[in-house]
């Protein structure tokens, strides 16, 4: 099996670093550290979600893995178009620069590779029916 890393964006976790934190203002000014318990613990779930997505892939299936959400598998002979994408809707995606919109037989899903090239023409030796929008 062949993996292809996965793109963190670090620009939504500082994001999400920044909300939680002026959220808990109050409580760290007054260090009610009792109170900080929940950001930190909402904190921890993000990180392991951003953190435990994979993408790998075989001679015939590409498999999205999220340790909470399961698997998805993908035949790629079913693929038919991979596009660069800004599209924002929750997917196993942890970046917002970099996204990928895989378009197949039962519908598409938005990734987030490190190296949309890799990826590509991974899956282009395999099915090289594929249409690639850059």
């Amino acid at each position: 099996m062949k993996t292809i890393n996965v793109r963190i964006g670090w620009e939504l976790l500082l994001f999400i670093l920044i909300v939680l934190t002026f959220s808990s203002y109050q409580q760290i000014i007054t260090l009610e550290w009792n109170a900080l318990i929940f950001p930190a613990i909402i904190l921890a779930l993000i990180l392991g979600l951003c953190f435990s997505i994979k993408y790998t892939f075989d001679q015939e299936f590409l498999y999205i893995k999220n340790s909470i959400f399961g698997t998805t598998k993908i035949n790629i002979k079913e693929i038919h178009k991979i596009e660069k994408t800004w599209n924002l809707l929750s997917a196993p995606a942890p970046s917002i620069i970099g996204r990928v919109e895989i378009y197949y037989k039962d519908g598409s899903i938005v990734i987030s590779p490190r190296d949309f090239d890799e990826l590509k023409n991974e899956l282009l030796r395999i099915n090289p029916n594929i249409t690639v929008k850059e």
